[in-house]
């Protein structure tokens, strides 16, 4: 039966003052106690500076998207519209076919202004963004509006 060996002696048998073996193997780099604490490794980029926000703005009401500048975004969306019509079918021959145009324009710019607003009411949206986001929107009422002959 064999007697369990007790555990070694880290520090080697040569004195607890001799440094382990590991030590002096290739490409160690010996600890240096003179650095701070916390500081970072030598060779270590430099960390950012935090930025600073401003403070909250105080005693000015919140920024906001109005209802014009849906309104304004969808616009752009039937102007475009228009522009479409007058290549593809040419000038209107009389004044009834521009009133009816003008009419299946209107509530497809106007519900896609409402649409508009009513994402944007809570945010300072500039007005190319409202312009992007009207897009979709009033394309759609205006296919709807043309399949269903609104």
């Amino acid at each position: 039966m064999s007697r369990a060996q007790p555990p070694s002696d880290p520090s080697g048998p040569e004195g607890p003052d001799r440094p382990p073996s590991w030590m002096g193997a290739p490409g160690y780099s010996p600890y240096r106690d003179d650095l701070p604490p916390h500081a970072p490794m030598p060779g270590a980029p430099p960390y950012p500076a935090a930025q600073e926000h401003p403070p909250p703005p105080v005693g000015r009401p919140a920024a906001h998207t109005g209802v014009l500048a849906a309104l304004g975004a969808a616009a752009v969306w039937a102007g475009v519209n228009v522009v479409l019509v007058l290549v593809v079918a040419g000038a209107p021959a009389a004044g009834s076919d521009v009133a009816r145009l003008v009419g299946a324009l209107l509530l497809p710019t106007l519900i896609a202004a409402l649409v508009v607003w009513l994402v944007a009411r809570h945010r300072a949206w500039s007005f190319w963004l409202l312009v992007l986001a009207a897009a979709p929107v009033f394309w759609v009422l205006r296919a709807l509006s043309t399949l269903f002959g609104v």
